[in-house]
């Protein structure tokens, strides 16, 4: 997923880099404004790919955490190591 985010992110750069020179040399604003709204596009999908990337860490994190009300005896780590 962060390779996703990532993608995203150049996309969206180079989306804004585009608009920026076609609106200097072409003035056409209908061209602009698609690569504006492909900038917003891309933008959005980083940020999803992020959250999805950051939930599937906490799941993760979430598995290898011991619960702190078993005893020693109880986690799940001394059972894996014996």
């Amino acid at each position: 997923m962060r390779t996703f985010q990532i993608v995203f992110c150049i996309l969206a750069c180079l989306c804004v880099t585009a608009a920026a020179i076609v609106g200097a040399f072409l003035r056409d604003l209908t061209v602009v404004l698609c690569l504006l709204l492909a900038a917003v596009l891309f933008g959005v999908l980083m940020f999803i790919a992020r959250a999805r990337a950051n939930d599937r860490a906490e799941r993760t994190a979430e598995k290898d955490r011991p619960d702190f009300m078993n005893t020693p005896a109880q986690t799940p780590s001394d059972k894996d190591k014996s």
